[in-house]
This record gives C-alpha cells, sequence and structure tokens, in this order.
C-alpha cells in the first residue's frame, strides 16, 4: 500500500498536468473549429484529432485524481482501524490489570492490620489471588466476547 505523502504527490502532479492540458485541448478544438485561410481541411482534421486525443487524456487524469483520493481515503481508513484495534486491546489490558493493580495498591500501604500481613504465607494467597482475579476478568471478557 503506498504511502499517504506519495499518493498527495502523486495527486498534485497529476493536477498540474491536467491546468497544462486542458487549455491545449480548447486551442486545438478552436483551431480545428474555425475555417482559416491559411490552413486546410487535412490539417483541420488534424487539430480536431489532437484535440480529442487531449480530451481523452483529461478524461484518463481525472480518473487519476479520483483514484489517488480514493486510495488516500482507504490508507486513512486501514491507518484508523489499525490504531482502533491497538486502542481496544490496550483497553482490554487495562481492564484486566486494573482490580489488581488497585488491590495491590490498597496493599501495598505500610499500614498496620492488613489482612494476612502477619501470616507466613498472606504474600504468597495474595499473588495467587491477583493471578486468579485477573484471569477471572479475562474469562468473563472472553465469555462477553470483548476478547
Amino acid at each position: 500500500m503506498p504511502a499517504r505523502g506519495e499518493l498527495g504527490l502523486l495527486r498534485k502532479q497529476l493536477i498540474v498536468m491536467r491546468r497544462y492540458m486542458a487549455p491545449q485541448r480548447d486551442v486545438y478544438a478552436r483551431l480545428a473549429s474555425e475555417k482559416l485561410a491559411w490552413m486546410d481541411d487535412t490539417e483541420r482534421r488534424r487539430m480536431q484529432e489532437i484535440a480529442d486525443r487531449l480530451g481523452r487524456g483529461l478524461d484518463d487524469l481525472d480518473a487519476g485524481v479520483a483514484r489517488t483520493a480514493i486510495l488516500a481515503d482507504e490508507v486513512a481508513s486501514a491507518m484508523a482501524e489499525s490504531m482502533n484495534r491497538r486502542t481496544y486491546t490496550m483497553s482490554l489490558m487495562a481492564m484486566i490489570f486494573l482490580p489488581a493493580t488497585f488491590l495491590t495498591g490498597l496493599f501495598g500501604v505500610n499500614l498496620g492490620g492488613i489482612p494476612g500481613g502477619e501470616w507466613r504465607y498472606g504474600f504468597s494467597i495474595f499473588c495467587l489471588l491477583l493471578v486468579a482475579l485477573a484471569v477471572g476478568v479475562a474469562g468473563y471478557l472472553r465469555k462477553r466476547r470483548w476478547l
């Protein structure tokens, strides 16, 4: 997929080319339509042919400008979708670890009387409870089809 900057540059170049070709087509079409003494019918047909060819080229340039705009929109859409997926993933990770973060913050204060603070296996049980809590939240998110 081309970069957005490349598409913008290509679109600008197409627009500039169109700006130069449109007046030339008009001049050749006018030369073909007017009867000038110094130009015979063969030359007028040649002028009309050139004007027609320039018109087809202008149509191709217009189509190219439209295609670059569509491609730029597609690139922007793909980038936005990718960003949304990343944001969604990060939000889910935050949801999984938020309860554990709250509990570690609560039990991490240096105050006496914390339940299990004096017990030998208190920290190990607390860590297991945090893991179980994270697994439980992840299971809940999976059940809701968010994960």
